[in-house]
């Protein structure tokens, strides 16, 4: 069986890297458009609906996250695979990757479903008009959770492989398709005979679902495909090989890590954003605004970090330690120019962007002054963020899933959250006081990270 294609050792490290991070910053700038289109039309709405995004919002981005930890060995044994030419490998670890998002998603669904009052009263404000508008968001993005999970699978087997064009373009499709079910849905709309009333949230969550049902059926299609490099033909069936059962163990030993660090952290950000919930609807829909812009900034992050794990581990999988720290090094340094300039952009234009998020008709003042505030704050924490995230998605790609996470114990729950609840309630900081405690946590994660990469015992590990 021929080995799947990979990078040919001698291409310059920055042009593989460019290679791979561009297609994978605009799939991640595609993903977040989902969301960000849900917030811009929910915006235009009423504030109410924006404001509800506070909750399932971070909710959602929690759940997410910690699942894609589930699968953070997926990218670290694909690439390594990959380097070595081993494709029996390569293709057993993405069909048992597969089954693990399958299961898992569905797991999630039935149990988010069923306590979902519960969930809403925990993490809602006071406010029985937007917790009612959070469940139903909820109920309907916690039904397609399956394909969410496995399409995000599907994504990060691909980026182990080297291939950031086919996300790309399955992100395409979803956020297209997200857009014109929003439209409709969201303000309502006449279809010749047969007029659709607004749905406000659950249109936008009707919306997202049925976005991310389609990206995994495009990308399982791609994988399925007899001819494809990491074929995962068959990864349904309940009756599995050996060398399946084996890139299952391989898959929850490197990931274990790394779901107790996602873990962690988002029981940290959930108590984080009820800080934040404290604060009132406007602070709340000027919190969903700024992060909205932020998530620009957020995704082009990931885009370098997937390609930093996929040049580490593909150099260490080939034996060539150098070029994986020189990947990571550079990886890190473009990360950090790039994303800063976006967050000095972003601070410059708030005063044509923030007044986007206001309903038309309404006196959204109170909500632009509120998010005008944090601006600098914004930008100041891009280079933390963003050396933060690459860093560790690097580390992991490598095999080294424990020092992202003492690293996220540290910054994302203790530091973080302490900051947040002091400066809030003991400062009486509002919003500001929220900003500051992430851009601490940022700038801890950041040189904590670089240290530990310094040093250089993970180009050592066996995987």
């Amino acid at each position: 069986m021929r080995a799947p294609a990979t990078s040919p050792p001698d291409v310059p490290i920055g042009t593989e890297l460019l290679r791979l991070a561009l297609p994978a910053i605009l799939t991640g700038l595609l993903g977040t458009a989902v969301f960000l289109a849900d917030r811009l039309m929910l915006a235009r709405y009423d504030e109410a609906a924006l404001a509800s995004m506070q909750v399932q919002g971070p909710l959602l981005w929690s759940i997410t996250s910690v699942f894609m930890a589930s699968c953070v060995g997926t990218v670290a044994l694909v690439a390594r695979s990959v380097g070595a030419g081993d494709a029996i490998r390569a293709q057993a670890v993405a069909r048992a990757a597969l089954r693990l998002a399958a299961t898992l998603g569905l797991g999630v669904a039935v149990v988010g479903v069923a306590l979902l009052d519960p969930i809403v009263a925990l993490f809602g404000p006071d406010d029985a008009g937007l917790r009612a508008l959070s469940s139903d968001y909820l109920v309907i993005t916690f039904a397609a959770l399956p394909a969410t999970f496995v399409a995000a699978a599907a994504s990060m087997i691909l980026g182990g492989k080297g291939d950031t064009r086919t996300p790309l373009a399955a992100g395409l499709l979803a956020n297209l398709s997200n857009i014109a079910i929003n439209a409709v849905l969201i303000y309502g709309h006449d279809l010749g005979p047969i007029e659709i009333p607004p749905l406000g949230v659950r249109g936008a969550a009707i919306g997202t679902a049925v976005a991310f049902v389609l990206e995994a059926a495009f990308l399982l299609r791609v994988l399925g495909h007899r001819e494809h490099a990491l074929c995962t033909a068959g990864w349904w069936r309940p009756r599995v090989a050996a060398v399946d059962r084996a890139a299952r163990r391989d898959i929850v030993g490197l990931s274990v890590p790394a779901v107790a660090e996602r873990v962690l952290v988002h029981a940290g950000f959930l108590a984080y954003a009820k800080a934040i919930a404290t604060l009132g609807a406007t602070a709340m829909a000027a919190n969903q605004a700024l992060v909205t812009v932020e998530s620009i900034c957020f995704m082009c992050a990931d885009g370098f970090g997937v390609a930093a794990a996929t040049v580490m581990g593909q150099s260490l999988g080939r034996g060539e330690p150098a070029r994986a720290q020189a990947g990571g090094r550079i990886a890190c340094g473009l990360a950090m120019a790039t994303i800063t300039g976006c967050g000095l952009v972003v601070w410059a234009t708030g005063a044509w962007t923030l007044p986007v998020f206001v309903p038309p008709g309404t006196d959204g003042s109170a909500l632009v002054s509120t998010a005008t505030e944090v601006l600098p704050l914004l930008a100041l924490a891009q280079p933390g963020m963003s050396a933060s995230i690459v860093l560790a998605m690097g580390l992991r790609g490598a095999g080294d899933t424990r020092s992202p996470l003492w690293a996220a114990i540290v910054g994302g729950l203790v530091l973080r959250v302490a900051l947040a609840w002091g400066l809030v309630l003991g400062f009486d900081l509002g919003l500001v006081g929220i900003w500051w405690a992430s851009t601490i946590d940022w700038s801890v994660r950041a040189l904590w990270l670089w240290t530990v990469f310094r040093r250089g015992r993970w180009t050592t590990l066996r995987v």
